[in-house]
């Protein structure tokens, strides 16, 4: 597979007319305001149209790019960066196929991070105009920075309450409950006041 890095025409650019991969209308519009900001992006990966193929002034067929190329169009850009590559019909799908798929997922730690040091260069607002995330989602990455806070000391066996029971007849269980109830707080507080009190 030859590789070739070239500006050409967006006019000879073909889309490929199997390409599933589609994208928000909300991030399109991110992906024009990036690039009429910054003309920073990655090429687009490209193949040559055999000779038979090709269909008004089409000559390269989009393998990788499509967004790029539609945006770089919207914006009234004649030309693209692109890679060419010589590759058959079944690795142009194989290419269209994995291209837009293998990708890594973000670990929201690292990017909170990222979020973070570009909220120290621009508010939230205007991170949420160029990053893919909204404002609300921006302001949950910036929070899972916040440290928690630490976790209570485990109590010691000696220090937990242990239960305690005992069994009383009738007449004795009523004159404890009338006793008690001549006590503020909880009823294990006056037990223990009674406990106190006895000689």
């Amino acid at each position: 597979m030859t590789q070739a890095m070239t500006d050409l025409p967006l006019t000879a650019l073909a889309p490929h007319p199997d390409n599933a991969n589609r994208m928000p209308a909300e991030l399109f519009d991110k992906l024009v305001e990036h690039l009429r900001r910054d003309d920073r992006y990655p090429p687009l990966i490209v193949r040559p149209l055999p000779p038979h193929e090709r269909r008004d002034d089409r000559s390269h067929q989009l393998l990788d790019g499509h967004h790029r190329a539609r945006a770089l169009d919207q914006l009234g850009r004649a030309t693209a960066r692109c890679v060419v590559w010589d590759v058959d019909d079944t690795q142009a799908l194989l290419l269209l196929a994995t291209l837009n798929r293998l990708q890594g997922d973000d670990d929201p730690h690292k990017r909170s991070d990222l979020v973070a040091k570009l909220a120290e260069r621009m508010d939230v607002p205007a991170l949420a105009e160029r990053l893919p995330e909204d404002a609300e989602r921006l302001r949950l990455l910036l929070r899972v920075r916040d440290t928690p806070p630490p976790p209570a000391p485990p109590k010691l066996a000696d220090d937990l309450p242990e239960p305690v029971y005992f069994f009383l007849p009738r007449p004795d269980k009523q004159r404890l409950e009338s006793r008690l109830a001549e006590y503020h707080g909880s009823r294990e507080q006056a037990l223990m006041t009674l406990v106190d009190a006895a000689p």
